[in-house]
């Protein structure tokens, strides 16, 4: 899928690994809930059982055909897989994935990232976030809201499914008022990021240190930092992306 640069009118990024390390939060976090375990033990396994379901539950939903609204399917299945109720698991995935990380995210943003968004205002593109969860309250933790004109979470009831499936970058192409022919869908994950965007009939770069070779059939390009992105976005005499 290729898109040139010099027609590009809008961007829209995956927030989780995108938009900040996540390896690195995640050891952070995880020594935030050992610390957590040790003060209350008993409470401790319950909730690494709980985190580990409900991301697993995420993962099992992803290319299944959800009943009803996504958010409680999602706690139904994670509460039933961990043992816990509905309402400890809510209870848990608030504080552990909602709140607690919000005070370390921003340490972890890339300056060229910054870079970039700011430099992409600058040029005039309309920039989104999709996000498998709501990401309002991560985007003002990194001081990033201000680069993005809309926000969207598969939890929206316009969506109601997670990545790959194409309706939430539909959504956010419909809200930038944008063609996808002209937009460009970042990311970290080919499996997932990759397979929306190709779904949706839109451009993709996957960044990261770890993918290093580009997928011809998945319909991605690679590169590793947002300093190479930024050379290929922003080029002297722009050229189309491979």
């Amino acid at each position: 899928m290729n898109v040139d640069v010099r027609r590009l009118t809008t961007i829209v990024f995956d927030v989780d690994g995108t938009l900040y390390r996540q390896g690195p939060l995640r050891r952070a976090m995880l020594l935030k809930l050992v610390g957590a375990a040790i003060s209350d033990p008993g409470s401790g396994l319950a909730t690494f059982r709980v985190l580990n379901s409900y991301r697993r539950a995420a993962e099992r939903l992803r290319d299944a055909p959800v009943q009803g609204d996504l958010a409680s399917t999602h706690l139904r299945l994670a509460s039933e897989h961990s043992g816990q109720s509905e309402a400890v698991v809510a209870r848990t995935v608030a504080r552990w994935m909602e709140r607690e990380p919000l005070g370390l995210l921003e340490r972890f943003v890339e300056p060229a990232l910054r870079r970039l968004l700011a430099d992409a205002r600058g040029r005039g593109l309309r920039m989104g976030v999709l996000s498998d969860y709501p990401a309002a309250d991560k985007l003002a933790a990194m001081d990033l809201a201000q680069y993005f004109d809309v926000v969207v979470s598969a939890q929206d009831s316009a969506v109601n499914r997670f990545k790959p499936h194409p309706s939430g970058l539909i959504e956010a192409l419909r809200r930038l008022g944008a063609h996808p022919d002209q937009a460009l869908y970042v990311g970290d994950r080919p499996d997932v990021d990759g397979a929306v965007a190709r779904a949706a009939g839109v451009a993709c770069i996957i960044v990261g240190r770890r993918r290093r070779v580009r997928s011809a059939s998945g319909g991605w390009a690679h590169v590793s930092d947002y300093d190479g992105l930024h050379s290929i976005l922003f080029p002297s005499k722009p050229e189309p992306l491979p």
